[in-house]
């Protein structure tokens, strides 16, 4: 059975980077059609995301976008994060400073 998942340019942009990544048509679909539906749910609330660590590690973060949360942390100089091919969040447990972290597309595993 064929599916047909109507993108714009950005998510044609993410299941380009997606397939060339994993050399897999279906999982490039899958993982776009989920980013982009993880992301506006990022900017509601705090969504829970599993991911695969560049160290090969599984982690799970709780993540948003909420303005309320992020908007004093957003200096508006650097690239933005599909111009770096990742999904970036704010970290809700991180310790420090710094909570933005980032996950590479293809490297998403689940989030609710």
């Amino acid at each position: 059975m064929t599916s047909i998942i109507p993108m714009n340019g950005l998510d044609a942009h993410r299941a380009l980077v997606i397939l060339n990544r994993t050399q897999n048509a279906f999982v490039a679909g899958m993982l776009t059609s989920s980013i982009r539906t993880l992301k506006a749910e990022m900017e509601k609330r705090i969504v829970k995301v599993t991911f695969l660590k560049k160290d090969g590690t599984i982690t799970t973060r709780f993540a948003t976008t909420l303005p309320s949360m992020t908007r004093s942390h957003i200096n508006g100089r650097g690239l933005s994060a599909d111009a770096r091919n990742v999904i970036v969040f704010w970290d809700c447990e991180a310790v420090g400073e710094n909570k933005w972290r980032s996950c590479r597309y293809e490297k998403l595993i689940s989030w609710e």
